[in-house]
């Protein structure tokens, strides 16, 4: 028997599914050709599932009109259902599957010094702060693995200290190996510093989940840099106090979220966003209005 997904299950699975249909309907139309049979437009899901989490949220709408609307919701997704499903993880197929390669035979470490250019055994160069690891561009491919990262013969950790220390952001599915720090720097290479990436085995070498959040933390005002070829569909936050805060594509601005007052410690959908993408360059964006430690996730996807 089919399961009936519950309404903040539709509302989660429709974000997604309005990245996904900007990112088919983009492909699709590049070079002027024609979608048949065309799906429902993103800005018309996006529309109808921020009415759908304003009568959740609000409790402005009665049990019955919120399945009405849900199930209007879900028909508008169409084929992005089941696909937006597995990056969440709340499908049968659980997103995609990476394997190690047979045997677990472990890819030699990467161990280097940073110049001014990037290579396969040296990924980063001067001031760069992100590179994707799966095969391309000249790169090695470490999908499927777990890593371990050094800089400067230090252990670098996945979780902020919240006090602009250095760290570091890995998906095994995507292949994306991403330096996060605070401004002006973020983390970047710097030149003739020594970085290694030693890859190790997980479990039985497979990962599943693609829906894996950047993590930040900040004590203040603060920015992150979204790598070229990436989208921005949520962004949770879970501040300390009621701070007053804003994000934006722009420094102080509020293109994608206008001032708001959190809640103190509680992690709220507060920046659902439709068009936040990185297509040719990347995008910085402005994190304002923070006194006080916030923890972040950034969820982003390929585009």
């Amino acid at each position: 028997m089919p399961q009936i997904l519950s309404i903040p299950d539709i509302i989660e699975i429709s974000d997604v599914s309005v990245g996904l249909s900007l990112n088919y309907t983009s492909k699709k139309t590049l070079w002027g050709g024609s979608i048949i049979p065309p799906p429902i437009p993103p800005i018309q899901i996006a529309i109808i599932a921020d009415a759908l989490r304003w009568g959740y949220e609000g409790g402005a709408q009665s049990a019955q009109e919120l399945r009405n609307e849900g199930n209007y919701l879900w028909w508008m997704l169409g084929m992005f259902q089941l696909q937006a499903q597995q990056i969440i993880g709340n499908g049968s197929g659980g997103g995609s599957v990476i394997p190690t390669p047979s045997g677990g035979v472990l890819p030699n470490d990467i161990d280097w010094m940073v110049g001014l250019t990037a290579s396969g055994i040296a990924p980063l160069a001067d001031q760069e702060g992100f590179v994707t690891l799966n095969g391309t561009n000249g790169m090695p491919d470490l999908r499927g693995f777990k890593i371990n990262f050094f800089r400067e013969g230090a252990t670098q950790q996945t979780t902020p200290k919240g006090d602009g220390s250095t760290y570091y952001y890995w998906n095994r599915v995507t292949g994306l190996f991403q330096l996060l720090g605070g401004p002006p720097a973020n983390g970047a290479a710097q030149l003739t510093e020594l970085m290694r990436i030693s890859p190790d085995l997980v479990g039985s070498g497979t990962v599943t989940n693609l829906y894996e959040p950047v993590r930040l933390s900040l004590d203040a005002d603060g920015t992150y840099t979204l790598p070229d070829g990436y989208f921005i569909f949520k962004i949770n936050i879970k501040p300390t106090s009621a701070d007053t805060v804003k994000i934006g594509t722009t420094l102080a601005g509020d293109e994608i979220m206008f001032d708001k007052v959190m809640t103190p410690n509680v992690y709220g959908d507060n920046g659902v966003t439709y068009d936040v993408f990185a297509d040719g360059a990347n995008q910085i964006i402005y994190f304002t209005g923070f006194t006080t430690t916030a923890a972040i996730d950034i969820y982003i996807l390929p585009i």
